[in-house]
């Protein structure tokens, strides 16, 4: 049997070569800011936001450094459809529309329902009314709703019903990458031509007693005497992450979409990759191969060498591992030495698991746009193993042209995003 020859990478840059996909469209609600440009202003000034947050234990109180989300009026009319479902789902609704409305999506103007798709990465979903859940069963019975509103679905489900879109829709599950994968999975689905606008992006609300005692058994949650120091990313005494929640979408078209509706994009998406590592359930092997992986795969898409790339939000979540496996792999990729200037923002977000991504990603374009790259928060003393061009203290001015975003997760879920002007 006679077999084509076919190859993914050229056939995927010479697509996006005729008509690139571009961002037109943000939306973000995380702890400390409730839009997109009050998230990058964080992030410059390079502040943490973990405070002590109090839980209810199955036994005693539990006490955590936590980034909890900015408040949110269930009263606003955005919010009407998902009053009673999950906090996550409320998050996601919050941030979509806000992409939505700045990317000018207008159903009056002619666009084909059966036309936008809905994407929304999520790590853990809708935990919380799987606790209620749980407890009503405890306690005799469940509500009749529950059954839909424990279901991953619920969240790109709601947000397709709410926002009118008849595409493509799906929620995507790939640990702390998933917002990333939800990206990626709306590009492709852009490329093929499933869609002609796509939301893709991420949703987490895991500030739960449940959720800081699994974490805290798996020895990844920082700790310190003072919640604004419990994550220091590439900090030569870093000793874990801080817990976030939070939301953030991006609107994804074709160029002659966008073009053909007077849009000026925030940027273009020119790669995307995921892989996964073979690192067992914490995620990274010892030379961060899986990483390595999807950062040439993300290059290759975009058809950029290494040298291209100006900038790079790292996943850095201030756990021991990762942050000098991840400094590991970006030297394999872009050579000893010569990585770009290379930032976490964890420290301003906290770790928002799956939807974290998606922030970044936000973060990243507004950093390209503005030329301005943002911190490191709690870097003061940095970790020899962590030998890169890493930013602290102080926003860096840099006037340049492309962005990389990492992302590693549990179960060695591994995923890159590249972002030029």
């Amino acid at each position: 049997m006679t077999r084509l020859a076919f190859d993914p990478r050229s056939t995927a840059a010479a697509a996006l070569a005729a008509d690139p996909i571009v961002v037109t469209g943000l939306g973000s609600w995380a702890a400390g800011s409730r839009s997109p440009d009050e998230l990058y202003a964080l992030a410059l000034r390079g502040r943490a936001t973990a405070e002590w947050i109090d839980l209810d234990g199955p036994t005693q109180p539990l006490r955590v450094a936590g980034s909890a989300a900015s408040a949110i009026d269930l009263e606003h009319p955005t919010l009407r459809p998902v009053r009673r479902l999950d906090r996550v789902t409320q998050l996601a609704m919050l941030a979509a529309t806000q992409a939505w409305n700045d990317a000018g999506l207008d159903w009056d103007s002619g666009l084909d329902a059966d036309r936008v798709g809905v994407y929304c990465g999520t790590s853990r979903g809708p935990i919380l009314k799987w606790l209620e859940s749980v407890e009503a069963w405890g306690n005799g019975g469940v509500r009749p709703g529950s059954s839909a509103q424990t279901t991953m679905g619920s969240l790109n489900g709601v947000l397709s019903q709410a926002l009118g879109a008849l595409g493509p829709s799906a929620s995507v599950v790939a640990t702390c990458a998933s917002a990333a994968a939800a990206i990626g999975m709306a590009a492709a689905h852009l490329l093929l031509g499933e869609a002609d606008v796509a939301i893709a992006g991420g949703a987490e609300a895991p500030i739960i007693s449940l959720m800081a005692a699994q974490l805290g058994a798996a020895g990844v949650v920082g700790h310190h005497e003072d919640p604004h120091l419990t994550c220091r990313p590439f900090h030569a005494e870093r000793n874990g992450l801080a817990i976030g929640e939070g939301a953030g979408f991006l609107v994804l078209e074709r160029f002659s979409s966008a073009r053909a509706r007077g849009r000026v994009p925030y940027a273009r998406l020119a790669g995307w990759a995921s892989r996964v590592d073979a690192g067992g359930r914490t995620g990274v092997t010892a030379n961060g191969d899986g990483l390595v992986r999807a950062m040439r795969r993300a290059l290759d898409v975009a058809e950029m060498a290494p040298r291209d790339i100006g900038y790079v939000n790292a996943h850095g979540t201030g756990t021991v591992v990762n942050d000098a496996v991840e400094c590991l792999a970006l030297n394999e990729v872009f050579g000893a030495g010569m990585a770009p200037p290379v930032s976490s923002t964890k420290p301003v977000t906290g770790h928002c698991l799956g939807a974290t991504p998606a922030l970044e990603a936000i973060i990243s374009i507004l950093a390209l746009r503005a030329g301005c790259l943002p911190p490191t928060a709690n870097l003061d003393s940095v970790d020899p193993a962590c030998d890169v061009d890493l930013i602290s203290d102080e926003p860096r001015p840099a006037a340049v042209d492309s962005v990389l975003s990492t992302s590693l997760g549990f179960w060695g879920t591994q995923a890159a995003l590249v972002f030029t002007r």
